[in-house]
């Protein structure tokens, strides 16, 4: 029996609920926002096999997420560092002019990094050009020039360093923190595959002259005031140089490797006008090239389908019209709101579209008059924090001003003019806002009948049958009977 009131009592309540949610959302979303996708998408795409520790695959003309696997885990970067110095530099110093000026290197910026680590041999007062350094920081992942251009750019390595975090909070690489230009090891220095990969992207996304610099192969810096010899520099990225990982879709990228984070890897690749980020942190040997060649194959083997990501016809918002009457603000009309236009974006097939989210911008209330086509809201589209569009709210009516006339305390409609009557604009019906307003309408009240029945008629089942039950508990334990003439209250102690 109080199963059958808690089941009243839960009939009730999700009866209330759906009566309000149902008038505060429309065909198409949930109460949450979400929006109902029509038919299936397709989500039979075997994972690809890999090696690695973490790995993800980005589109990188949206950023939207097509693979990833312990992609928001923070790890040890190693030189894939260098991307985020890179754009930095770049960020501060992108004219011509600018990558054409010469900075001497300091005797900490040859000095403070280990001797067996990637470097140039550059010596103290030796002097590069922007455009040059560029080359051995991303080819030779030279640790001493990443040094050289921080010092460069911001003064000091430690301001340098700061850029960089602020840069990576801006781009929502929330969990990445760096303690140096350069990816080795430190306290704190840390990123993830997908923030790593959001950084390629921006990069990839702002600057041709760096997709140029990771594209090269080979690059030559010629003699200096301390080097009478011409610096010729290497890729150190097996994908795009001939050999058994050479792969003719990969346009560059930038390689790592400490003992800490392992082998790292992260790729700009394109292939019939689509273009990939892909990154892996926590490689061993050469599994990082193998396992970035699985991931594009896997990413690009996904068709891309034309979705509709906002059909206008399915939402709806009713808002009030105030109108200053004597003084006093009084609501005159009830106004619709809808979008003219869908929303539709080329998507992934297996993207997941249950996980599109909606930011809804609607004022709590307009003034009259309004007029019909009035843009009033917004909708913006996301799916993984990516924008896919936004599309604006119409008035779908005019409201014009109730021009009153007061007569025993209340406003009647006034015709100024012989072809013209005003008329009194009176608020539509709209359903109770809440549970307690149902109470207040007959109407309402009734789809109320049946679970306040059942809930009333099990709780005064269930009063019955404890008090039923109370009373043979008593009788137990206060029972008074005769044994051997001797009388007795309680089955274990005589009196």
């Amino acid at each position: 029996m109080v199963l059958l009131f808690l089941s009243g009592v839960l009939w009730l309540a999700l009866t209330a609920f759906y009566n309000q949610c149902g008038y505060e959302t429309c065909l198409g979303y949930d109460c949450a926002g979400h929006y109902e996708t029509e038919g299936e998408i397709p989500t039979d795409f075997p994972p690809p096999g890999y090696q690695s520790g973490a790995v993800v695959v980005m589109c990188a003309d949206t950023g939207l997420v097509l693979y990833g696997y312990e992609h928001h885990t923070p790890l040890y970067p190693a030189s894939v560092t260098k991307v985020m110095t890179a754009l930095v530099v770049l960020d501060h110093l992108r004219e011509i002019q600018e990558l054409d000026e010469r900075f001497f290197f300091s005797h900490h910026a040859v000095f403070s990094i280990p001797r067996n680590s990637s470097h140039i041999y550059m010596d103290v007062g030796e002097s590069l050009s922007v455009y040059e350094a560029l080359y051995a920081l991303m080819l030779s992942s030279a640790n001493e020039v990443s040094l050289g251009l921080a010092e460069h750019v911001a003064g000091t390595v430690e301001e340098f360093v700061h850029l960089m975090n602020l840069r990576a909070m801006s781009l929502g690489a929330v969990n990445t923190h760096f303690a140096n230009p350069s990816g080795l090891p430190a306290v704190g220095h840390v990123t993830t595959a997908y923030d790593m990969a959001l950084i390629m992207r921006e990069a990839v996304r702002l600057y041709p002259i760096f997709v140029n610099i990771i594209a090269t192969r080979r690059f030559d810096i010629p003699p200096t005031e301390r080097q009478s010899e011409t610096r010729h520099l290497l890729t150190t990225n097996q994908m795009i140089r001939q050999g058994p990982y050479f792969n003719p879709d990969v346009v560059g990228g930038k390689t790592g490797w400490t003992h800490a984070a392992g082998n790292t890897l992260v790729t700009y690749a394109e292939r019939e006008g689509r273009r990939l980020i892909i990154t892996v942190l926590q490689g061993t040997g050469t599994s990082p090239y193998r396992d970035t060649a699985a991931l594009m194959d896997f990413a690009f083997a996904i068709p891309q389908v034309e979705r509709v990501v906002f059909h206008a016809a399915s939402y709806t918002r009713s808002i009030p019209v105030y109108q200053e009457i004597d003084g006093e603000q009084v609501e005159i009309e009830r106004l619709t709101l809808q979008a003219t236009q869908d929303i539709t974006h080329t998507l992934p097939a297996n993207l997941d579209m249950t996980a599109l989210r909606f930011n809804l911008t609607v004022p709590e209330y307009v003034t009259a008059p309004i007029t019909e086509g009035e843009p009033l809201g917004r909708v913006v589209v996301y799916a993984q924090n990516v924008r896919l569009g936004s599309v604006s709210l119409l008035a779908q009516s005019d409201v014009t001003e109730m021009i009153p006339k007061e007569a025993e305390g209340e406003y009647t409609p006034v015709a100024e003019e012989a072809d013209y009557a005003a008329l009194l604009y009176l608020p539509t019906r709209m359903p109770p806002d809440n549970f307690l307003e149902m109470f207040r309408e007959g109407e309402y009240l009734s789809e109320l009948a049946i679970p306040l029945i059942i809930s009333f008629a099990g709780l005064l089942i269930s009063f019955v049958l404890y008090a039923l039950r109370r009373k043979r508990k008593m009788n137990k334990l206060f029972h008074i009977g005769s044994g051997n003439g001797t009388r007795y209250t309680h089955p274990y102690r005589y009196r």
